[in-house]
C-alpha cells in the first residue's frame, strides 16, 4: 500500500519544477563536416542543421575519432531567440591504452572517473537548415543532443500565473502523504 502511495506522490508532485523546465527537443545527430579552410564545423542533424565556430585542434579530434575508440558526451545545448546555440561537447577515452598521445592531444585524467581520460570543447554557433552536398562524416550508432529553446514573454506570464496553483498541489498532496508516510513510519 505505501508503495502505491509512494508512486502517486512521485507522480503529483514536482508541478511547480514541471511548469518552469524550458521547453526543449531532442536532436538526433546524424553526420559532421569539419570545413578545411575556416574554423568551422557543420554538424548535420534530423531536424535541423548547426554552423560551430571550430578550431583546426578540435577538427583533428574529431577526424581521430574515426581511429580511436572515443565515448561522446553532449551537454544540453541552449538555443536563443537568434537561432543562437552554445554547449559543451566532451569525448571520453575509457582506461586508454595510448595515454601519453592523448595528453599530448590535450585530454586530462576525469575528475570521477581514475583511468579515464576526457576532451572538453565548448561550442557556439548557429542553427540552420543547410542545403548542398558537403562531405559528412556519417556517425555510427544513435547520437541525440537535448536542446532547450527560448522562452517568449507569454510564456513567462502564462508560468507566472500557473505557479501558484501548482504550489498549492505540490502543497496539498505532498504534505498529507509525507505525513502518511512519517506516521507509517513510526508505527512500524
Amino acid at each position: 500500500m505505501y508503495y502505491r502511495l509512494f508512486a502517486i506522490l512521485i507522480f503529483l508532485t514536482g508541478c511547480t519544477s514541471q511548469v518552469w523546465q524550458a521547453p526543449s527537443y531532442d536532436e538526433h545527430i546524424t553526420g559532421f563536416y569539419g570545413v578545411a579552410d575556416e574554423d568551422l564545423l557543420i554538424v548535420t542533424g534530423k531536424k535541423y542543421s548547426y554552423i560551430f565556430e571550430a578550431s583546426d585542434k578540435f577538427k583533428n579530434i574529431l577526424a581521430l575519432s574515426r581511429s580511436m575508440d572515443f565515448t561522446p558526451v553532449y551537454s544540453t545545448f541552449k538555443l536563443d531567440k537568434e537561432n543562437n546555440v552554445a554547449g559543451e561537447f566532451t569525448l571520453v577515452a575509457v582506461q586508454p591504452s595510448n595515454v601519453t598521445e592523448l595528453r599530448a592531444l590535450g585530454f586530462v585524467d576525469r575528475k570521477y572517473r581514475p583511468g579515464n581520460m576526457e576532451i572538453i570543447f565548448p561550442m557556439t554557433g548557429k542553427r540552420y537548415v543547410v542545403d548542398g552536398d558537403y562531405p559528412f562524416e556519417q556517425l555510427a550508432g544513435h547520437h541525440y543532443v537535448l536542446v532547450e529553446m527560448p522562452v517568449g514573454g507569454a510564456d513567462k506570464a502564462g508560468k507566472i500565473i500557473a505557479t501558484p496553483a501548482a504550489i498549492v498541489v505540490d502543497a496539498v498532496v505532498a504534505i498529507p502523504v509525507m505525513s502518511i508516510f512519517a506516521i507509517g513510519a513510526l508505527i512500524n
